[in-house]
């Protein structure tokens, strides 16, 4: 980062820096690590970050402290308070300076406008300028959980297991153990410290670093693969990080994690950044052996399409998902080819795999690199994507896995695309927002890592659910601005991926994501169950629309999956009105024996839906189903209508379903078998629709003289 910016923020570090090398500065580090790393999960759902210091922030701190020897003088409890207010202002000094050019930025809009750019343009010179992205990537989040880069490391390196023991001496599974146990250490070593009694300010210092530190013998348990595990991911303070002045520059901490300390303890001060090295660090050792770093890549690659394609898998079913799958054109000749391909009716996942990180030089600001790294790792794997999605939809090209052609039940009409990164990487929603290049037109990709891909897939585990929130995804894309995909799928969790307003964006903040991590770490069993793991939970629960989605993926109808669709676009009241509607129409046809249809018409939106129930014979239902809709949807001047029938005799919800996805259009026939229509039209609360009433095909007429003809 150059210029006047990146001067204040290396005299900012400078101050910093400085700070800890002060007599016992490490003791005040120990306590802010206490503040800041330890959260209940209660409090994880509701805490302010800008409150505590993030593990970047952390990180670099300690990047800073170990350039030196550290002094173990006990502080007075007046100098470390000193200090560790003045940590923390200093921290949100480096982050507001961070924030300068985009102040400086609305600044100069304010007084002197666009000139001749177009909005597209201002954006993206505002937004995507290299000192705007420095914040973002710097505050944004951990990127996964300990424990995920723990059981991916496993299988990332399983094909490497030989290397590794060869040369560090101690197999992944091992470390993954071993890190565990270091968590479960630091836990019981709090906890423990909670219960004591204060003590004097010398015996604080002295319990709150012991908190973070452990020795070889606390390990034993794991013999011989202690000392290289140790080797491997430990440093001794001084001499180091000679070069690191500001945030994003290489920082030996987050390589090796733990501190020697010259009494023989270690120092372990932030158990993430461990289970970060251990899924990071040895790609990073094989590619020093020249004889062994072109295995290390194929198996780093075989390793990030292999994972990718289980996580689909756990969602869509083996059947219903293909990797490398080769598209042909009719002539024979290979077009392009997906990685992953999953498939849920007549909708496509297009999954594209890529092992490229965010370098140094992008980290720091250089928004050529920040380009260049987002071309290999996003708009390649776009543009590879987009073309596979015109192939599926054009229908004229061939499906191939291993040379053996695929037939689809279903013609594909829409494919989601997403850009899978096997590596965290920063602020790629962002990234995604002001430097992806397409067409007018053209679908956004959804661009996440494997570790987002793995929560997405643990909590949207139905292939339907999972494949409508792809839909609302790229179809809101330019609306809803977040930091992460985390931040999107809670929203989404919480109360669906809607509109709010008029507005033309929506920003989200990280409380969403919050949600997500007070309950994720419980439900995979990294953390203690309790009442915040349920903020997560939908605003809205309707048990008996959820049964009516269930029996509609049962109906194996075409479409069936625009008509689940459409349901889900129903979420809330509604669904609460339908089913209501449903049931009433039901007890009508028991009461007299006789069939009984009712049309819901959504104002705004061009939809609606028809309600058939016959008393007691499916034949004729299916029958009268087809046509009643398609004279409902004409005559509502609609271009999406769903048909639901139903028996009153049986205890399902629905027995039959149709569905039509197409543009009004004027039709002398259906115009002639309209006038005929005869049942109740209903407003979306379920209520009848007045005969002077304003009607709801939005035609300007009284609905009497219109579609209440």
């Amino acid at each position: 980062m150059e210029g006047n910016v990146g001067r204040c923020l290396k005299t900012i570090t400078g101050k910093i820096e400085a700070l800890t090398r002060e007599p016992g500065y490490i003791y005040t580090l120990a306590l802010i690590l206490l503040r800041d790393l330890f959260h209940s999960v209660e409090e994880i759902a509701d805490i302010n970050p800008r409150d505590h210091l993030n593990f970047q922030e952390i990180t670099f701190l300690v990047g800073l402290l170990v350039k030196h020897d550290p002094d173990f003088t006990y502080p007075t409890e007046d100098e470390s308070s000193r200090r560790f207010e003045l940590t923390y202002r200093l921290f949100e000094e480096l982050h507001w300076k961070h924030h300068e050019p985009f102040l400086q930025e609305l600044a100069g809009l304010a007084k002197d406008g666009r000139g001749t750019e177009t909005r597209e343009e201002n954006y993206r010179r505002v937004f995507g300028a290299g000192t705007m992205m420095t914040e973002p990537i710097f505050y944004s989040g951990s990127g996964a959980y300990d424990f995920q880069y723990l059981e991916f490391a496993v299988g990332k390196y399983r094909s490497d297991a030989a290397w590794i023991q060869e040369h560090v001496g101690v197999d992944i599974g091992d470390m993954a153990r071993i890190a565990r146990e270091l968590k479960l250490l630091h836990e019981r070593k709090f906890n423990s410290l909670v219960s004591q009694p204060p003590g004097e300010f010398p015996d604080i210092c002295q319990a709150g670093l012991s908190v973070f530190c452990f020795t070889e013998n606390d390990l034993q348990q794991f013999g011989p693969a202690v000392k290289p595990f140790l080797g491997a991911f430990s440093l001794a303070p001084g001499a180091l990080n000679s070069k690191l002045e500001l945030p994003g520059q290489y920082n030996e901490l987050q390589s090796r994690p733990i501190v020697r300390l010259p009494d023989g303890r270690y120092f372990l001060p932030i158990g993430f950044n461990l289970s970060e090295a251990i899924y990071e660090s040895p790609f990073f050792w094989m590619n020093t052996d020249a004889a062994y770093v072109n295995a290390a890549l194929l198996h780093r690659g075989q390793f990030a399409e292999a994972a990718t394609a289980e996580l689909v898998r756990s969602v869509f079913g083996a059947n219903n998902v293909y990797s490398d799958v080769e598209i042909r054109e009719r002539k024979g000749c290979a077009l392009t080819d997906i990685d992953v391909l999953a498939i849920v009716g007549n909708k496509a996942v297009i999954v594209q795999v890529k092992s490229k990180r965010l370098t140094e030089l992008a980290k720091l600001g250089d928004e050529k690199r920040l380009v260049d790294d987002f071309e290999l790792a996003v708009q390649e794997a776009y543009d590879q994507g987009l073309l596979s999605r015109r192939a599926l939809v054009d229908r004229k090209n061939s499906l191939f896995v291993n040379g053996n052609e695929i037939h689809l039940t279903e013609a594909i009409d829409d494919a989601y695309i997403l850009c899978v990164t096997v590596d965290h990487y920063p602020a790629v929603t962002h990234q995604v927002d002001v430097y992806l290049k397409k067409s007018p037109g053209d679908p956004f990709p959804i661009a996440l890592s494997i570790f987002d891909l793995d929560v997405l897939a643990f909590y949207l585990r139905d292939p339907f659910e999972f494949a409508y929130y792809l839909r609302q995804r790229v179809a809101l894309s330019d609306y809803f601005k977040a930091d992460s995909e985390m931040t999107l799928l809670g929203r989404h969790l919480k109360q669906k991926l809607f509109k709010s307003g008029d507005a033309d964006k929506e920003m989200l903040d990280n409380s969403y994501a919050q949600l997500i991590d007070a309950n994720f770490q419980v439900v995979r069993g990294s953390v203690p169950r309790t009442d915040a793991a349920d903020n997560l939970r939908s605003q809205w629960k309707n048990e008996e629309f959820l049964k009516l989605v269930d029996q509609v993926k049962t109906a194996q109808e075409p479409r069936f999956t625009d008509a689940l669709f459409f349901l889900y676009d129903l979420a809330g009241k509604g669904a609460d009105d339908l089913i209501k509607l449903l049931k009433l129409t039901k007890r009508k046809a028991a009461a007299d024996h006789q069939g009984h249809d009712a049309r819901l018409l959504f104002s705004g939106i061009h939809t609606g839906i028809t309600i058939l129930c016959e008393f007691d014979s499916s034949l004729v239902l299916r029958k009268k189903l087809l046509a009643l809709a398609e004279i409902a949807k004409y005559k509502s001047k609609a271009d999406v209508w769903l048909g639901l029938g139903c028996v009153a005799t049986r205890s399902r919800l629905v027995d039959a379903v149709v569905f039509a996805k197409y543009a009004w259009r004027d039709d002398p026939e259906l115009e002639e078998l309209a006038a005929h229509l005869r049942g109740k039209m209903m407003s979306p609360s379920g209520g009848k629709i007045g005969r002077n009433q304003r009607c709801l095909c939005e035609s300007g007429k009284k609905f009497k003289h219109c579609c209440g003809k």
